[in-house]
């Protein structure tokens, strides 16, 4: 098994056509996302489905073999419930756990001080938390290691002697020396590379390295609307992550460009499905301000038929809805037919319909969110 000797020396060039088009890339749709303004319960919506997906990635990552479906269920239980019924699954459930606590810190972490720098304290506890709960073989949460271990297949510092050195040169040449002068989504990226490979922790390396990478990029504004990382890129590419720090290890020469390249992508790939989350909240958003305005148009705002068919547009979402569950009460939207006649429901229905705020298919019904493509440049 290879092993590295690990060194503050690595080329990066950042004048790389590909590095500097992508770091423009990824900064702008940071930008952009963080200037749109949401309400609260849509940006929770978007932090939950955020926070879901990395935690799915990162603990995928590690062999954690649980649906997102599974992880969801886990990350809306009290912490004292249990999901995963099959014992020997509790660990599992913890890593889901731990995962989520560990994005909290941070984002609490960073509300209280958004500018500490990187440290081995904040690398320690970020392990504590992580590995918290679990019992891992010769781990001890938040400590560094003092024995040799495998990383598949790279053999990583192997004493405890090298590990507390090498983490503090780390540390100090990640602060003071060249990276200090990068852009801070490079940085992130690079950090993450060096707590890999360094390996200083017993077990849960990979979600720790992840968490620096992810505080970082939260600190730097990039992850502005949810704890996202690039743990689920790395997660469905899970070969060429591996084949990425292997190559920059053994046979780049001391360069570290490929690696950066393959992890700016991925994390240009993610910013972009969030951003097209929230300009999809935007126009749902928009969408029900439109059709407030069809109905005052139409002279119906202010009148019980008016205030009926302003609350059904504001209860309608993506999915469709039966017409037979709204009649029958089965709907959470029947409350506001429950006083009034089929008919009345249904001729409500064609008003909606006629003026394009809803479609209709059978017994489905929906909004009709493609009318405000006319007002898109």
């Amino acid at each position: 098994m290879p092993r590295w000797e690990i060194n503050f020396d690595m080329r990066l060039r950042i004048e790389d056509p590909r590095v500097v088009q992508l770091v423009a890339k990824v900064e702008a749709l940071a930008s952009v996302i963080r200037g749109i303004p949401i309400p609260p319960h849509v940006q929770y919506r978007l932090d939950r489905l955020n926070v879901l997906r990395a935690v799915r990635g990162t603990t995928g990552i590690e062999g954690t073999d649980l649906s997102e479906e599974e992880v969801a269920e886990i990350l809306s239980a009290p912490p004292e419930e249990i999901i995963l019924k099959n014992g020997t699954r509790n660990r599992e459930e913890q890593e889901v756990r731990n995962a989520e606590a560990l994005m909290k810190h941070v984002a609490e972490m960073l509300r209280r001080d958004p500018t500490v720098p990187l440290n081995e304290h904040i690398i320690r506890r970020f392990h504590e938390i992580i590995t918290q709960d679990i019992e891992y073989e010769h781990n001890e949460p938040g400590r560094y290691r003092t024995y040799g271990v495998n990383a598949g297949s790279y053999l990583p510092p192997q004493t405890g002697e090298e590990v507390q050195s090498l983490m503090a040169e780390f540390i100090d040449w990640f602060n003071t020396g060249r990276p200090s002068e990068w852009s801070p989504v490079i940085r992130a990226i690079v950090g993450h590379f060096y707590a890999i490979s360094i390996h200083p922790f017993g077990d849960g390396n990979g979600r720790t390295s992840r968490a620096v990478e992810s505080y970082l990029l939260f600190q730097a504004g990039v992850n502005a609307r949810g704890f996202y990382s690039l743990a689920n890129y790395y997660y469905k590419n899970r070969s060429d992550y591996v084949n990425h720090l292997d190559y920059v290890r053994f046979y780049s020469n001391g360069d570290l460009t490929r690696f950066v390249i393959f992890a700016l992508k991925g994390l240009a790939e993610e910013l972009e499905a969030v951003h097209g989350e929230v300009l999809e909240e935007v126009r749902v958003i928009s969408f029900r301000d439109y059709a407030r305005e069809t109905l005052g148009t139409e002279g119906k705002l202010g009148t019980p038929v008016g205030e009926r068919l302003f609350h059904f547009i504001l209860g309608l979402g993506r999915d469709p809805i039966s017409l037979k569950a709204l009649r029958s009460g089965e709907h959470p939207l029947s409350y506001i037919y429950k006083d009034v006649t089929n008919k009345t429901l249904m001729r409500d229905v064609h008003f909606l319909q006629e003026h394009q705020l809803v479609k209709v298919d059978g017994d489905s019904l929906q909004m009709n969110l493609e009318i405000m493509e006319q007002f898109t440049a």
